[in-house]
This record gives structure tokens, C-alpha cells and sequence, in this order.
């Protein structure tokens, strides 16, 4: 526990000492909102949603579609300290794999959560979204369970890559296929059968079933417990397989 909270409050300053990735990150999703907040608004009501301004599908789309590159950072600060050439001061401290995968995770599930809620606010703001009689409770276990489950998946392909360029490959076409999959692009209903028969394999599928129950279902905490137990499922096994995979003398390349 010493160990993680110490590499927890290192990630944390160096985070807070170069935030413009978190801003531009931020700033990027408000661009896009407004675009596609009129067509968002045409398919949701295609779909039965007679009320539905778009602002309920584009919201949660970008905030699970860019949520895959916030928690793709969680890898980078992982091989950041390769590069650093600081990763054998880590082994120096002898501390066990979960700990150290802990130390880095940590910190970036509480980000990537204020990073989601902040853009759900700014939403609100920008294109009017609102909670129309459903839970901020249950919004809230949504983006919790989808932070979990992004960050535990990316320190998995961390603990399996050797190299940065694999990564940043995984991070990217990662976001277009599971985004795009699980509904974060266009309402789920509207994607091709196979599509949609393929489509639970993703945890943007339960983010985004989730953020649809509560923002256009006026679901409570009862209605998205599927989901967030399903996020939070994922994501303990594929931490477990993170920790088991991952091999603290194992040598990262951080430059291409």
C-alpha cells in the first residue's frame, strides 16, 4: 500500500505539472458536440425517443469515444519512465506488480471520472443536456465502471507491448472500433446486425447502455447495475491478467 500511494502522488504532480493533454483532450469533444447535435437528435427520435434533443447520444458518444485516449495515458506514463531511463528505481524499491500497476492506474481512474463528469457538465451547458427525471447516481456508477474498465484494459496491452508505437497503435484503432461498436458514433439500433450482435464485447457498448438508461429511460442506480457490474467485472479480470502478465524487469522502448 506505501508503494502505490507513493507512485500515486509521483503520477499526480507530474500529471498536474503538463495538463494541456487533459485540456486539449477536454477542448477536442466541444468542438465535435455541436456538429453532430442536430443528426444525433434526427436518430434518436428515428429510434423512439420522440423527445430526444441529440444532445443525450452525442454527449455520452464523445465522452466514451475520446474516454479510450484519456485512459490510454495511463500506458504512456508506463513507458514514459523507460524512456526517463527512472524504471530501475521502481525495481529498486521491490515493489510487487499490483502495486506498481496500482500506483500508476490509480491516479488515472480518478482523473479520467472528473475528466467524464466535467464534459458531461460542459454538455449541459453547450447543447442543454439534462437528466430528464434520471439518476445522477446512477451516472455517476456508469462513468466509474467505465473508467475501471478502459484503464484496466490499457494496462493490460502495457503489460503485454514492448514497444510505445504498439501501443499508440492499440489506443487509436482501439477508440474508432470499440467506440464505433458500442454505439458511441451512432445509436446502437442503427448499426448493421452484425454489428450490433458483436457489440457487447465492448465496454463502450455498456457505457453507452448505460448513459441511455439513465439520460433517455429515466433510469436509477437499479437500472444501470447490469452495466456497472459488468464494467466492473471486466475490469477486475483484466486487471488480474494485467498483474499476471506483467513483468517489472521487462525492458519498454519508449522511443520509435
Amino acid at each position: 500500500m506505501t508503494a502505490l500511494l507513493a507512485i500515486t502522488k509521483v503520477q499526480i504532480r507530474i500529471i498536474r505539472n503538463d495538463p494541456w493533454f487533459l485540456v486539449i483532450m477536454f477542448g477536442m469533444p466541444l468542438v465535435v458536440m455541436p456538429l453532430f447535435g442536430e443528426t444525433m437528435g434526427l436518430s434518436l427520435r428515428a429510434s423512439g425517443f420522440a423527445d430526444a434533443t441529440g444532445a443525450e447520444q452525442v454527449v455520452p458518444g464523445q465522452v466514451v469515444l475520446f474516454g479510450f485516449f484519456v485512459g490510454g495515458s495511463v500506458g504512456f506514463t508506463v513507458f514514459r519512465e523507460h524512456g526517463w531511463k527512472t524504471w530501475d528505481r521502481l525495481r529498486a524499491s521491490a515493489a510487487p506488480s499490483a502495486a506498481l500497476l496500482g500506483g500508476f492506474g490509480l491516479p488515472w481512474v480518478i482523473i479520467h471520472v472528473a475528466w467524464q463528469a466535467l464534459l458531461f457538465a460542459a454538455g449541459a451547458l453547450v447543447l442543454g443536456l439534462k437528466l430528464n427525471g434520471g439518476s445522477p447516481v446512477a451516472l455517476f456508477l456508469i462513468l466509474l465502471g467505465y473508467s475501471l474498465c478502459v484503464i484496466s484494459l490499457i494496462l493490460l496491452t502495457t503489460a503485454t507491448f514492448r514497444t510505445v508505437n504498439q501501443l499508440n497503435a492499440f489506443q487509436n484503432v482501439g477508440a474508432m472500433v470499440f467506440g464505433g461498436l458500442g454505439g458511441a458514433l451512432v445509436p446502437l439500433e442503427q448499426l448493421p446486425g452484425w454489428a450490433q450482435a458483436i457489440a457487447p464485447v465492448t465496454p463502450a457498448y455498456w457505457a453507452m447502455r448505460g448513459h441511455t438508461d439513465v439520460l433517455l429511460r429515466q433510469g436509477g442506480v437499479g437500472d444501470v447495475l447490469l452495466e456497472f457490474g459488468v464494467l466492473v467485472g471486466v475490469a477486475v479480470v483484466v486487471g488480474a491478467f494485467a498483474v499476471g502478465r506483467f513483468r517489472i524487469d521487462e525492458t519498454k522502448e519508449f522511443f520509435a
